[in-house]
């Protein structure tokens, strides 16, 4: 099989995992996660996560009535609205790469602090750049105690095959799944490009948060590497694209000025996770194949910032 059959496979949502890693060195996989179907592409209930923000607090206590969605641009009847207080699943994704190699001792302080933000029946897991895309903390439940030792590389940044692998996880009924992408979105070396991203991104159930991290070239001693293809500078947009597709966004910060910054960032994601809520509808008078244009309004809530899925694929 050719490198773009491989690809051709993933984008079908078959083999993904196994195809992944015939094309770059990610690490830690399982035998049982490369046979999980990883996307829901057809489905006669469609479910969309959506954030309603007024001056950057949630909005409460909507109803269905407050709502306005279309498919392809055909009104829908939208049959539930929840906050659902259901497990989430929670893949945090961590740049160190050279240009974060400065903050690796805080980076490593903090991810214990998030994993003691989750609640009982969440799970967590962290994955890292080095050579490789690395699962550096495998699933484990809320409150568990983590090894969190990764060290820099520098030259090496595989930031769309790290966002691709959290996007792949097949989340078990009941449950949601939330992807905090801290980076500085600079990709060097991954192989898969940003158009199969973008496809993966609006096939994927999981929401992908990206939160603008760099924090500084660290000491002379970690590992430099060559890098190449280096994605051009179209390629950060296409990242910050692709947490759009899934109903998330980029969080700009230039600094972080304390060590706790990771965690304060991921609380602060994660509570706007937590209070979203999920419209159901079934999709009614459009086609149900190919893909399905979501628009989602709150025309009553006057200067509310709304952020869902821009649309899902059908069979």
């Amino acid at each position: 099989m050719t490198r773009w059959m491989k690809l051709a496979a993933i984008a079908a949502g078959t083999g993904a995992i196994a195809a992944i890693a015939a094309l770059s060195p990610i690490a830690n996989l399982s035998a049982q996660q490369a046979q999980q179907p990883m996307f829901r592409t057809t489905t006669a209930t469609v479910n969309v996560s959506v954030s309603v923000k007024k001056s950057n607090n949630a909005v409460a206590n909507l109803t269905a009535r407050d709502f306005v969605l279309t498919d392809n641009g055909v009104a829908q009847t939208i049959e539930a609205v929840s906050i659902e207080n259901v497990p989430i699943d929670v893949t945090l994704f961590l740049d160190t790469s050279g240009s974060t190699a400065g903050k690796l001792d805080d980076m490593k302080k903090d991810v214990q602090t998030i994993v003691q933000f989750l609640r009982a029946d969440d799970k967590f897991r962290l994955l890292t750049i080095g050579d490789s895309v690395y699962e550096s903390v495998p699933w484990v439940p809320a409150g568990t105690k983590v090894n969190t030792e990764f060290a820099a590389v520098g030259g090496i940044s595989l930031v769309r095959d790290a966002i691709m692998l959290g996007l792949l996880h097949h989340t078990e009924p009941g449950r949601r799944h939330l992807v905090v992408g801290m980076t500085d979105r600079q990709d060097c070396g991954s192989v898969i490009p940003g158009s199969l991203l973008l496809e993966m991104a609006a096939r994927s159930d999981a929401v992908l948060q990206l939160v603008d991290y760099s924090g500084g070239g660290g000491s002379s001693s970690y590992r430099v590497r060559s890098c190449t293809p280096r994605a051009a500078g179209s390629g950060v947009r296409t990242i910050e694209q692709a947490a759009e597709r899934t109903g998330g966004e980029l969080q700009n910060q230039s600094r972080f000025f304390r060590g706790s910054s990771i965690a304060r960032a991921f609380k602060e994601i994660f509570d706007d996770f937590r209070q979203s809520y999920v419209l159901r509808y079934s999709p009614e008078r459009v086609p149900s194949k190919g893909w399905h244009a979501i628009v989602v309004k709150v025309p009553l809530v006057k200067d509310a910032v709304v952020r869902a899925r821009q649309g899902y694929y059908g069979d």
